[in-house]
Formats: C-alpha cells, sequence, structure tokens
C-alpha cells in the first residue's frame, strides 16, 4: 500500500464509495513526491493490486493493460500536468 503524504488541498466527492468519484489535491514538498512516485511505481510493477492510503481512506485497483498516461501543458500558466491512470476492467 502506498501512503500518500503532504498537506491536502481541494477535494470533491468521498473517497467511501464505490460508485461516486472522488477527487482530492494534495500538495507535497520536492522530497515528498519523490518517494511517493517511487514507491507508486514499486507497487505497480509488482503487478497485482495497487492501493494508495491517506489517513481514514484506501482506494485501490487491479489494474489492466495498457496503463495510460496523459500529458498536458498549459502554456500562459507554466503548467506540466502529469496523469498517470490505472483502469479496472469490470
Amino acid at each position: 500500500m502506498v501512503q500518500i503524504p503532504g498537506r491536502v488541498g481541494k477535494s470533491s466527492g468521498t473517497p467511501v464509495s464505490t460508485v461516486d468519484e472522488f477527487e482530492q489535491e494534495i500538495y507535497v514538498s520536492r522530497g515528498e513526491m519523490v518517494n511517493f512516485i517511487r514507491e507508486l511505481a514499486s507497487a505497480i510493477e509488482a503487478g497485482g493490486r495497487v492501493d494508495v492510503s491517506r489517513d481514514d481512506w484506501t482506494l485501490g485497483v487491479d489494474p489492466m493493460e495498457p496503463l495510460k498516461i496523459e500529458i498536458q501543458y498549459k502554456g500562459k500558466k507554466r503548467e506540466l500536468e502529469i496523469q498517470l491512470k490505472l483502469k479496472e476492467l469490470p
């Protein structure tokens, strides 16, 4: 299980529902981000279920290939957004 570090920002939805959507921003230091990415990479590489956890909730999936990476660059904001998508097939 990969622990999510950092300070909570905006959120919507609830992480305890398997039907509803949940989204949360979390602010971390450079070191916290690096450690989180390494732990997440190890969990993905190990195969099987990937769980992430924070304080009082845990979310996870058993991802199927192909995994998806989305890249978005917002030039005016000078912001690079990278999303990793792990999808579990029914």
